[in-house]
């Protein structure tokens, strides 16, 4: 009974490891209750700016600040994503991988929730470019979310992600996300970068610029009613 207790009790610490190293992951897209940071996204042809503001609870509003996406904006509120136009009362309904600019889609903008959104199945020492590292083997806990499976490398210098892959349900890689090097503004570690590749070639730069913990307007994100 002594070696059986032993073993769940360290089967559990295993588990409770892993959610806290996504919960460490989440905190660098999302340092403080509330927040605003400025994103802009890159791709060979174009690029954009974006402002986000976040509250507690996950939701988030994304307003465009470059000259073409001026008065745009996508509205997050829980697992449901509104598209909102200028000129227009009626919001759009879309899904979080609508793109924005080449690969990069709303969903990666708004916000990233590893710890919400997937539970570790496996989590084993690994070697990434000779970094070491725990690669966790993710699956989806609620069917809205995008990706059913993925694969997440954090670094055990510093405890960073550096890479996650995502697959669609036939196993087929979908993306991949390649992180850079947490910066400390205002106080608190944030990410400033994030590389999202396709397996056919298609790439984004996300570079995450002015953080700001800051009060998030109720008003915000209230969906506009049509009349």
């Amino acid at each position: 009974m002594r070696i059986l207790s032993l073993l769940l009790c360290g089967a559990s610490l295993v588990a409770q490891s892993s959610d806290d190293l996504l919960t460490q992951v989440d905190k660098l897209r999302h340092p403080w209750p509330t927040f605003s940071v400025e994103i802009e996204l890159r791709s060979e042809k174009a690029s954009q700016l974006w402002k986000v503001t976040a509250r507690e609870n996950g939701d988030a509003r994304v307003e465009g600040l470059s000259k073409k996406e001026k008065g745009r904006a996508v509205l997050v509120l829980g697992d449901a994503m509104w598209l909102l136009l200028p000129g227009t009362k009626r919001p759009i309904k879309v899904t979080p991988q609508q793109r924005l600019l080449g690969p990069a889609a709303g969903g990666d903008i708004a916000r990233t929730r590893f710890a919400e959104d997937y539970a570790v199945k496996d989590k084993t020492d690994d070697l990434l470019d000779g970094t070491p590292c725990w690669r966790l083997a993710l699956t989806a806990k609620r069917p809205s979310t995008s990706f059913r499976t993925a694969s997440l490398w954090i670094g055990k210098n510093g405890t960073r992600p550096l890479k996650a892959e995502f697959f669609l349900p036939s196993g087929k890689l979908a993306r991949t996300a390649i992180f850079g090097a947490p910066q400390t503004q205002r106080g608190a570690p944030v990410l400033v970068r994030m590389d999202l590749v396709e397996p056919k070639g298609a790439k984004a730069e996300l570079l995450f610029n002015h953080w700001a913990p800051a009060l998030a307007d109720p008003k915000l994100f209230e969906l506009p009613i049509a009349r």
